[in-house]
């Protein structure tokens, strides 16, 4: 779950970013996207479903999305994924 907090900016009040919170388990991330607990760590996830529509006066666009910890990404999702016969795509780079 991606919590906003508002925030009083020249005067108008405005959404920002504070931090995620796993829609499974309810753990926090550091205040950023990034899940990954140590220093010089970072991890992210996203599960999201965009839909757009266009019309010849504008469009339309709803974006759906599960934010989930690597935790119960590993532990949870991907299990289950697999499961249902879907094979994740695994790519590393070194630098």
């Amino acid at each position: 779950m991606k919590h906003m907090k508002t925030v009083l900016i020249l005067e108008h009040e405005e959404k920002v970013f504070e931090k995620l919170s796993c829609d499974l388990c309810g753990a926090e991330s550091n205040g950023d996207e990034n899940w990954a607990k140590g220093n010089f760590e970072h991890a992210t996830t996203m599960i999201q479903l965009e839909e757009r529509e266009s019309y010849p006066d504008g469009g339309h666009s709803k974006q759906s999305a599960f934010h989930i910890c690597q935790d119960c990404f590993k532990n949870k999702l991907q299990p289950w994924m697999e499961k249902q016969g879907a094979k994740a795509t695994v790519s590393e780079a070194d630098w």
